[in-house]
């Protein structure tokens, strides 16, 4: 324990305690969610690097706000291998030192390769999130097709029919790419969407642990994925897709995420037979 404690000195790096309350929430994790190291309440009112602080052994480099150690795991630059950090579900624009933590939100650390992202883009793992309470700020009115619709009123999003930002999809890969702009730009370059799993022709396809390696999906149906509707974060907005190799895939990952939204926490994007089972998790060899 005393060469823990001279070895953070050392480092730099600080834990305020190892139980944090607050009505916040913060999950840590590793390879898109494959493992999880801390799940549990956060400290709300200051930013997320103080919240983190609060359970965490944290080191800190780039003037304070770039996170480059948690509990000992460091960044690797030779394998590629960063602390990125979400917050409802969003990657902000900005460090963890600036970015402040609201009472309901939810911030989620993971420890992954990035070589085959070129950004982070937002994740569908904090489900019901960022539908409820937004990222930079709550959503005014989400525009949610069924069933998934009913799922986000009872959470305490407030849905609409007029036109958002922030939308849910629900529906085959054509008919989407054809309604929604954002859904056509993410598919047209998925690896700047910061996509995990991607629909490819006939085939689904997902991003391997080594954060590179894409790998077909035998059986794959479906996905639920997310994207930015606007140019960054701070512009607010995301689409959650449900898309389908067929109508009928779509319909049951969608009503499985609804009746189950378990299916979808922790994982950076999700892969559904056609009977809308869970098969694959983005950036996971297995599921």
């Amino acid at each position: 324990m005393l060469v823990t404690a001279v070895a953070c000195l050392t480092a730099g790096c600080n834990r305020v305690s190892d139980r944090a309350t607050g009505s916040a929430h913060q999950l840590v994790t590793q390879g898109f969610g494959a493992s999880t190291l801390h799940d549990g309440a956060a400290a709300d009112g200051g930013s997320v690097l103080n919240a983190l602080r609060a359970t965490s052994a944290v080191e800190t480099a780039y003037g304070g706000g770039f996170v480059n150690a948690i509990d000992g795991l460091k960044s690797d630059r030779a394998g590629q291998r960063d602390w990125f950090f979400f917050v409802n579900g969003v990657s902000p624009g900005r460090g963890a030192d600036q970015q402040h933590l609201a009472a309901g939100d939810t911030v989620w650390w993971d420890y992954h390769p990035w070589g085959g992202l070129t950004d982070g883009g937002p994740i569908v793992g904090s489900w019901p999130e960022p539908f409820v309470h937004g990222y930079p700020r709550r959503p005014g009115t989400v525009t949610a097709d069924a069933p998934l619709d009913v799922a986000l009123r009872a959470a305490g999003a407030t849905v609409g029919t007029q036109p958002s930002r922030w939308r849910v999809r629900v529906g085959t890969d054509t008919a989407l790419r054809d309604k929604d702009p954002a859904w056509r730009r993410a598919m047209a370059d998925p690896a700047a969407a910061g996509l995990t799993v991607r629909i490819d022709a006939s085939r689904i396809r997902t991003l391997g642990a080594d954060g590179a390696t894409l790998t077909d999906v035998p059986g794959g149906r479906a996905i639920a994925a997310a994207v930015l509707t606007g140019a960054t974060s701070e512009d607010g907005g995301v689409l959650l897709a449900v898309a389908g190799l067929d109508a009928h895939a779509a319909r049951q990952a969608a009503q499985r995420i609804a009746r189950d939204p378990a299916v979808l926490r922790g994982r950076f994007a999700v892969v559904f037979d056609g009977a809308g089972n869970p098969i694959a998790a983005g950036g996971r060899d297995r599921l």
